[in-house]
């Protein structure tokens, strides 16, 4: 089945049956848990090291352990198991310490960015680059733990515009999409949900794509609709149905790859996750055969106890598209891994993200809005190319008075940035050289003006649901959740993930990507893609 969305009536359909999404999940889980762990008798002592634990590393770390390949996963991040008193994670209006990666600051919500914070081993890691600001999670499970959850298929005619011919749509639509979907517990959001009260936002922007005459594409979530229902009840946090998730969900309803994934692999016996260990060099030993992965062990507080050198035959890279590039151009720089071609750190991008705001919007959203959405509108009348628009519950403080839509334009850019090692101040940085007149940035504002004329001035409402994309605050393009590329495909490495220079070297996350996955969120593209290497992998080395 190639169709990347679900229709409403398909929706209804399941919910009425009882064989919605949701519960064809919960079914099929333990059946899947029971194949997952059931590892392979270690192969011959080979070993590997996995670098960070977010999705590609995640499907590396159990794939590896249930070949029977002895398998240390490192991570710089602490674990974030969910409390049963719901406060594991910081909240976005009361943000601490645990919010941030070591930062005096908070990331996200512009109404606390000021607010000071104790330095910590936070969530949320922000890198500053040169025109972007990049976002990417801290702590076992990485950025599953702090993304919004969207886990949509992107269609065929979006991503055959961006992916090589080598990447074949129809085998990951066919193998990977479902396996990753199976893995990850993903589905739509219930009708019941749909229903509550608590969803009005959701309810108004089926609406607003009525009014613009739009048709919604219903699509996945990573998230377990019962315990949304259990916060509904009253017995867990309320955390999804507020609006909550950048810093993390404290009622456990985001099916983050530390609630499958990793427990999975590290019940192989086969994995072993290392928290708080910060990758600082990676470097060839025996000529190219084996690698060499410096970590520093440190406390929550930052405080160095350990430097650890681990050896292994194989290493799978996967600390995020900056942070797996910053590694890759500090190796090169400096002689370590000496054999990576030149375009290493090159092609990253923001996967055509363009953040908006839509304010005093006619119809009501909510304050603490109940998510974490719905539904994609596609415009591929649209005369500047195709586009998507999604709507992202998010929490207002009572004085926006429950009319304000915060809302995600995507689009298919060429425009592209790198990770560069700057030798004057011996570290990575971020290059993004595309600002307010961008290619991205001027289609993604016409259209944003579009959908506010079709949606709201056509229907007698001028002064409703006015965009707002100003750079001061995060929106527009300055900042992106979704930075992909640095070691792209077919260019650093093959199309297996191969790391170019190199046999027991790869790429599984989303620095792999071309910059872009077509229209969606890229986390089950990515998780798809990191499947499709671990099979290419373990069938060239079984």
């Amino acid at each position: 089945m190639e169709s990347a969305g679900y229709s409403r009536r398909d929706v209804l359909r399941g919910a009425a049956l009882g064989l919605g999404a949701a519960a064809l999940g919960s079914l099929a889980g333990p059946l899947t848990i029971r194949a997952a762990t059931a590892a392979a008798a270690p192969r011959g002592g080979r070993t590997a090291i996995v670098v960070g634990s977010g999705f590609g590393g995640a499907v590396s770390a159990l794939r590896l352990g249930m070949a029977g390949i002895e398998t240390t996963v490192v991570e710089r991040g602490r674990r974030w198991p969910i409390d049963p008193a719901g406060n594991t994670f910081a909240t976005l209006d009361a943000p601490d310490g645990r919010s941030a990666w070591f930062s005096d600051r908070p990331y996200i919500n512009p109404l606390t960015q000021l607010q000071p914070i104790s330095r910590y081993a936070g969530v949320v890691d922000q890198v500053s680059g040169n025109g972007i600001n990049a976002v990417y999670g801290a702590g076992v499970g990485g950025g599953s733990l702090v993304f919004g959850a969207y886990t949509p298929q992107p269609r065929r005619q979006d991503f055959e515009q961006i992916f090589p011919r080598q990447i074949d749509y129809g085998e990951l639509d066919r193998v990977y999409y479902p396996r990753a979907r199976a893995m990850l517990g993903t589905s739509p959001l219930p009708a019941d949900l749909l229903a509550n009260p608590k969803y009005v936002g959701a309810r108004s922007w089926l609406a607003d794509v009525a009014d613009f005459g739009g048709t919604p594409t219903f699509h996945d979530f990573c998230v377990d609709w019962d315990l949304v229902r259990a916060e509904l009840a009253g017995t867990r946090r309320p955390s999804v149905t507020v609006g909550e998730g950048p810093y993390g969900i404290n009622s456990g309803a985001k099916n983050s790859v530390d609630h499958n994934y990793l427990p999975r692999a590290e019940a192989t016996g086969n994995v072993t996750v290392l928290p708080l260990h910060e990758v600082i060099e990676i470097r060839e030993v025996e000529g190219g055969t084996k690698f060499e992965v410096t970590a520093r062990q440190i406390d929550e507080y930052g405080t160095v106890l350990d430097t650890k050198r681990l050896v292994a035959d194989y290493l799978f890279v996967a600390a995020g598209s900056f942070h797996t590039s910053a590694l890759m151009v500090t190796a090169r720089a400096k002689g370590w891994l000496p054999r990576l071609n030149e375009h290493v750190g090159k092609g990253f991008g923001n996967n055509g993200d363009f953040l908006i705001s839509r304010t005093l919007t006619r119809r009501e959203y909510g304050t603490k809005q109940a998510g974490p959405g719905v539904a994609l509108l596609y415009d591929d009348e649209f005369p500047d190319g195709p586009m998507s628009m999604s709507w992202q519950a998010a929490p207002f403080p009572d004085i926006a008075g429950g009319n304000t839509s915060t809302n995600l334009i995507q689009a298919i850019t060429r425009d592209r940035g790198s990770i560069d090692y700057n030798v004057s101040t011996g570290r990575a940085e971020l290059n993004y050289p595309f600002g307010e007149n961008s290619d991205l940035d001027t289609r993604a504002r016409r259209f944003a003006g579009v959908f506010h004329e079709r949606a709201d001035a056509a229907h007698g409402f001028p002064l409703n649901g006015i965009p707002v994309y100003t750079r001061l605050a995060g929106f527009g393009s300055a900042s992106t959740y979704h930075g992909l590329g640095g070691m792209v495909m077919g260019r650093a490495c093959d199309y297996e993930g191969r790391v170019v220079g190199y046999d027991n070297l790869y790429v599984v996350d989303g620095a792999l990507i071309p910059g872009s996955v077509g229209l969606v969120n890229p986390s089950l593209t990515i998780t798809a893609i990191a499947e499709r290497c671990l099979d290419r992998f373990l069938a060239a080395n079984g």
